[in-house]
């Protein structure tokens, strides 16, 4: 069994580097800035640039000396800067100022640079976990989000593969801020080093969010794919801070168009958590309000409104209040996977990291990768 699963996490990692003997981890390219035309790095030991198409070296670069690589002095398509006697996981990278753990790679487009940092996942991590998740909360919470974060980026990667990239640094992939030191958001990260969440052996998507607001949503119900680990559960906690958001309705009909006029009218069936309507999905948010105005009646969905009016969430019961449409929910975020908020109070009773993915991803088992 033992060997099967090596061999296997072997070819899943081939493309992976291996930063010294005995030491292995996967490599991420991190997009960090696109369009430019020159950018300005110092590194923290010696290094040489190579020509990633051919491996073959350009130069070598001395440590602690900022330098600036220009588009057009690029003979290269693909320039990668790795340490030349040190692991990369070791080296420090100054891009335009922020430091990264790691090299860099720049890929030449049609007139522009894109700069990549060349990340060990481990050290990736560090950069990701301090604004995912709150350093302050309890350390087996910040365990549970190091490996759905690190599941997540191994799922995911290649995500930007047409710009020449694994992940963004947005919310898009995950929120990344280079080399971030955090000591407790560090240990969270040691302490399950190379552990993911598969299911039926493969990787698992752990998406994750801010807080539920009470119950987690499946995801058939916000992506439209049926993921058997990804559905509704409930929280320890139910409705907790509670939000607001106000529109006028002059405003609101102006989204939809000079024709929609004036809004008369708004059919929702009563917000409970848990409990499933024609128009609430069973977790109880939204799957569709009717808005009637003097004009037309509209079928509008809880995600399009969501977007529509920036609301934190699709948990939420709306109304007319005279010149204004209120919208009152709980929750932040689309509400798929792990809710963090929720695995902090499941980590204050008590509950440990492998306990609480369990919890959030039902059926998944935790592996050692590397």
């Amino acid at each position: 069994m033992f060997r099967k699963i090596f061999i296997a996490a072997v070819i899943f990692f081939m493309s992976a580097s291996v930063a010294e003997a005995g030491v292995w981890q996967p490599e991420l390219r991190v997009g960090i800035l696109s369009g430019v035309k020159q950018v300005t790095l110092k590194v923290s030991a010696p290094c040489i640039m190579i020509d990633a198409s051919t491996n073959k070296t350009i130069t070598e670069i001395p440590a602690d000396r900022s330098f600036v690589l220009n588009f057009s002095r690029l003979k290269s398509e693909a320039t990668e800067i790795r340490p030349e006697k040190i692991p990369i996981k070791d080296l420090q990278t100054s891009i335009d100022g922020q430091n990264y753990f790691g090299g860099v790679r720049l890929n030449k487009g049609k007139d522009f640079l894109t700069v990549i940092n060349l990340a060990p996942l481990e050290e990736y991590l560090r950069g990701v976990l301090p604004r995912e998740m709150s350093p302050s909360y309890p350390l087996e919470a910040l365990k549970a989000q190091a490996v759905a974060a690190r599941s997540f980026a191994l799922k995911n990667r290649g995500k930007h593969e047409a710009e020449g990239f694994d992940l963004c640094t947005s919310t898009h992939c995950q929120i990344f801020i280079g080399a971030k030191v955090s000591e407790i958001t560090d240990k969270a990260i040691d302490d399950t080093h190379g552990e993911v969440l598969v299911y039926n052996n493969k990787l698992a998507d752990t998406n994750f969010h801010a807080d539920s607001g009470g119950m987690t949503e499946s995801v058939v119900n916000v992506w439209g794919k049926d993921t058997p680990y990804l559905v509704a559960v409930k929280e320890i906690i139910q409705l907790s801070e509670p939000w607001t958001v106000k529109v006028t309705t002059k405003d609101f009909s102006s989204r939809f168009g000079e024709g929609f006029g004036e809004v008369k009218e708004i059919k929702l069936s009563k917000l409970t958590v848990g409990k499933e309507e024609d128009d609430r999905t069973p977790s109880g948010r939204v799957k569709f309000a009717q808005v009637v105005s003097s004009k037309k009646t509209l079928k509008l969905a809880g995600n399009e409104l969501r977007r529509k009016f920036s609301l934190p969430s699709t948990l939420f019961d709306m109304k007319i209040d005279g010149k204004e449409i209120i919208f009152a929910g709980y929750g932040r975020g689309h509400g798929v996977g792990m809710a963090q908020k929720g695995a902090k109070f499941y980590a204050e009773d008590g509950w440990s990291y492998e306990k609480i993915l369990e919890h959030y991803y039902s059926g998944t088992k935790l592996k050692k990768l590397y």
